[in-house]
């Protein structure tokens, strides 16, 4: 007797896909939060952590476009078009966030990195409800 197992279209990807994606929002979303706190304590550490935490993005970032694109080689993806554009555009911002927080002290931050930050967050949001809303278009 076969077994039955629930596949919730995440086999469809190639591994780690998802994953990596996560850790990537994970990295820009504490690169947020450590601006605000930069900004609150105006402690250069926060900076430090900020600048660290969107490299660490941008790297995990960029394995996820590379397996993506061995995904569409191979014919694998299922994700829309629309998150993959939203996902490059937050890379993109990220590399210009990155550049902003690379000068010193408070005008690394204020106002162009934070803002750069939130704008990347809200961006990631986004994609997620609209890849969320295509794999469950996909499932029925």
């Amino acid at each position: 007797m076969a077994a039955t197992t629930f596949h919730d279209g995440a086999d469809a990807t190639v591994p780690g896909l998802s994953t990596l994606n996560h850790f990537s929002a994970a990295f820009f979303t504490l690169t947020l939060l450590t601006d605000v706190l930069y900004m609150r304590t105006v402690v250069l550490m926060w900076q430090d952590f900020s600048s660290w935490l969107l490299f660490f993005g941008l790297i995990s970032g960029g394995v996820a476009v590379l397996l993506w694109l061995i995904g569409v080689a191979t014919g694998r993806p299922r994700v829309g078009w629309g998150v993959v554009i939203l996902q490059v555009l937050v890379l993109v911002l990220a590399v210009i966030n990155s550049l902003v927080h690379a000068g010193d002290g408070w005008t690394a931050v204020v106002p162009w990195g934070i803002g750069l930050s939130a704008v990347t967050c809200v961006l990631m949001l986004v994609a997620a409800a609209l890849g969320r809303r295509t794999m469950n278009r996909h499932r029925t």
